[in-house]
């Protein structure tokens, strides 16, 4: 029913005002833009990864701080609503609704956890707005067919995959034994890499879960040495992952431990100590001294914040630019009727060169850069050993990797 405007009062009358002026899209005048913008991200800045949720926040910080003056060129303001997860899905759910009820926002740099971006999907698919992960491997999370949801990392079917290939292929071990943390990251990884090892021809002699928190798996690791496996493969985060190695040491046990991208970080060395020499673990892409895009920005990430790259930044960092590439092409010739669905659209379609590369998306939202690198630890650091590339074989240590497409300068 229509409502006189005498009827409105002055508060209110300022207030819809207001809120018209800093809806994405609105304007209050002119040829362009007029208002404010919001770059989201629901990382763990706090809770047992927040060193991971730090750099990757602030390598979101780092873009925005890098995309403001063109966006102000615009009319527009840029900010970043950076909301905690703290690794817990629950409290992932509700920040995507904090962070997606913000009429501002215009995508999100979306979780670090699989456990976390799943059930925080159907938020982001719910409110139309374009959430693209840093980290987040776990095959299911772009099965549901929603447009808004992408990554810049390879799902885990790749990385188990091409971890059994490396496994068996480089390390030349046969017997495995295979531990996991019973979530949805830890397990499914696990269930990928034991299926295509048993085609391979790898033997795997046990397949066991322990929980996340727990500290003490001798009880576990003493089952595991009377079978004398050659490797010990573990699906999880880097806490389990290091109790779990430092205790084998300590049990004598001499096989080779394997792990994923979830403990490649300083946090490795700091728990299991020197048991941890030898581990091989495996992390997305090409390592990035081997990529000439990335060191622009691990130099610049190391001035600004005074501390050295760990693990995921150079992923937070493309995956905030691609959001707003996306959303400055749908600003700046003018005002965009639904500023969030053309983000989606440009997000999609892009072929954005920035700091890992060339990355494009598939129909379902999965980059198509399907490789994964190995590195052992050596005196508390990970020296590089190979790069797989699905269906392409393996790349030892030393040979280039500067092509075309990873040659390419990130877009400012």
């Amino acid at each position: 029913m229509p409502i006189h405007c005498r009827f409105i009062s002055p508060l209110f009358a300022c207030a819809a005002w207001m809120l018209l002026v800093l809806l994405p899209g609105c304007s209050s005048g002119g040829d362009g833009g007029s208002g404010v913008l919001t770059l989201g991200a629901v990382l763990p800045t706090s809770g047992p990864n927040a060193s991971v949720g730090q750099e990757a926040a602030d390598a979101t910080r780092m873009a925005v701080d890098e995309w403001s003056a063109r966006f102000a060129e615009k009319g527009w303001t840029l900010k970043v609503n950076v909301q905690d997860d703290a690794s817990d899905p629950k409290q992932a759910v509700a920040a995507a609704y904090a962070v997606t009820g913000d009429p501002t926002t215009l995508g999100v740099v979306a979780h670090y956890n699989s456990g976390c971006f799943l059930p925080a999907t159907s938020r982001y698919h719910e409110s139309g707005t374009m959430a693209i992960s840093p980290a987040t491997t776990n095959v299911e999370i772009t099965q549901k067919g929603f447009p808004e949801i992408a990554r810049v990392t390879p799902h885990d079917g790749i990385q188990g995959e091409l971890t059994a290939v490396f496994t068996r292929e480089h390390l030349k071990a046969k017997r495995i034994a295979v531990v996991h943390d019973r979530t949805q990251y830890g397990q499914g990884l696990a269930e990928v890499f034991r299926d295509h090892g048993v085609k391979m021809g790898l033997e795997v002699i046990s397949f066991d879960g322990i929980q996340v928190g727990d500290k003490d798996f001798k009880a576990l690791l003493t089952k595991i040495r009377e079978a004398k496996p050659d490797a010990i493969y573990f699906g999880g985060l880097y806490d389990e992952a290091g109790f779990l190695v430092r205790q084998a040491r300590e049990l004598g046990i001499p096989s080779t431990f394997i792990s994923d991208d979830g403990v490649f970080g300083q946090d490795f060395f700091d728990v299991g100590g020197s048991a941890t020499e030898g581990a091989i673990i495996s992390f997305p892409g090409t390592p990035l001294d081997k990529l000439k895009p990335a060191q622009e920005f691990l130099k610049a990430f190391e001035s600004k914040y005074g501390r050295p790259v760990q693990n995921y930044g150079p992923y937070a960092y493309d995956a905030a630019n691609i959001l707003l590439q996306s959303a400055y092409e749908a600003v700046k010739d003018g005002k965009p009727a639904n500023l969030r669905q053309e983000v989606v659209s440009n997000a999609r379609a892009i072929s954005y060169n920035g700091a890992l590369g060339l990355t494009k998306f598939d129909a379902k939202g999965d980059t198509l850069n399907a490789q994964y690198s190995f590195y052992k630890a050596t005196a508390g650091k990970f020296e590089y050993v190979a790069t797989a590339t699905l269906g392409k074989g393996m790349e030892s240590a030393g040979a280039s990797g500067d092509d075309d497409d990873s040659a390419a300068t990130t877009p400012r």
